[in-house]
C-alpha cells in the first residue's frame, strides 16, 4: 500500500473511531425508549384512612356566637354532636398522609360546618388541612371569597400519637384572616376576631405505616411522634 493510501486509511479509521460515541449518545438521548432518570424520593409518609374529627366550639366563641346569635350547624354528611354548652360538629376523615416530623401533609373531611342568623349563613364545606401551612380551608357559602384558608393551627407532638394502626389528636383551630372576612361578608360584623380561638379539636383515624422494602411488618406498629 502506498504511502498516501496508508495516510488516508487511518485517518478515515480515527475519525469513526472518535465520532462512534458522540453519534451512539446523540442517538440514545433521542429515542423516547431510552433510558429514564429516577425519580427523586419522596420519604416515608403515613397514610390516613377514615375516621372521624370533631370541631367544638371553644367556650369564649360560643359565648361570643351567642352574643351575636349566631348559631352553629352540620354540613352532611357532618353531624352536630355536643351538648347544649359546647356545640359540636364531627366530620367523617376520608383520608390523607403525614410525615413524621409532621411538617408536610394533608387530611381531607367531607362535609363541614355552617354559622346562620336569620336568613343569613356562612358555609365552610369540603375541609382540608394543610400541614406544611398549619391552615384548614374549605369552599365558602354565603359569603366571599369562595375558597378560603378559614382556620389556623399549631400541631403539638404531645397531643398527637400513633399506635396498633390509629392516629388520635388535640388541636386547638385559631380564626384567619380569611376566616373573619367570611364572617363580616356573610352577617356584616365577625363575632370571633381573627386570631382568636374559635374550635378545639379532636379526632381518630386508621394509619398505614410507611415500611422499608423488603422489611418484616410488626404485628402491632407504633409511631411516636414524640420523640
Amino acid at each position: 500500500m502506498s504511502a498516501p493510501r496508508r495516510l488516508l486509511t487511518t485517518a478515515c479509521v480515527t475519525a469513526l473511531a472518535l465520532t462512534a460515541p458522540l453519534g451512539g449518545g446523540l442517538s440514545a438521548a433521542a429515542t423516547p425508549e431510552g433510558p429514564r432518570p429516577v425519580p427523586a424520593p419522596q420519604g416515608d409518609l403515613t397514610r390516613v384512612g377514615t375516621g372521624s374529627g370533631a370541631f367544638c366550639l371553644a367556650p369564649e366563641a360560643g359565648r361570643a356566637l351567642a352574643t351575636a346569635h349566631v348559631r352553629l350547624n352540620a354540613v352532611r354528611p357532618a353531624r352536630a354532636t355536643g351538648t347544649r354548652e359546647q356545640r359540636c360538629v364531627t366530620a367523617p376523615i376520608t383520608g390523607g398522609t403525614f410525615d413524621r416530623g409532621l411538617s408536610k401533609g394533608e387530611l381531607r373531611f367531607d362535609g363541614g360546618f355552617e354559622f346562620t342568623r336569620g336568613g343569613r349563613y356562612l358555609r365552610v364545606n369540603h375541609l382540608k388541612a394543610d400541614f406544611a401551612t398549619g391552615r384548614i380551608s374549605g369552599d365558602v357559602r354565603g359569603a366571599r371569597p369562595a375558597r378560603a384558608a378559614f382556620l389556623a393551627f399549631t400541631l403539638d407532638r404531645k397531643n398527637i400519637r400513633v399506635s396498633s394502626g390509629k392516629v388520635t389528636a388535640r388541636i386547638t383551630f385559631t380564626l384567619t384572616s380569611q376566616g373573619a372576612a367570611s364572617f363580616k361578608s356573610a352577617f356584616g360584623t365577625a363575632p370571633v376576631k381573627a386570631g382568636d380561638r374559635l374550635f378545639e379539636g379532636t379526632g381518630t383515624a386508621d394509619v398505614q405505616l410507611p415500611h422499608p422494602p423488603n422489611a418484616l411488618r410488626p404485628a402491632r406498629p407504633t409511631l411516636d411522634v414524640q420523640q
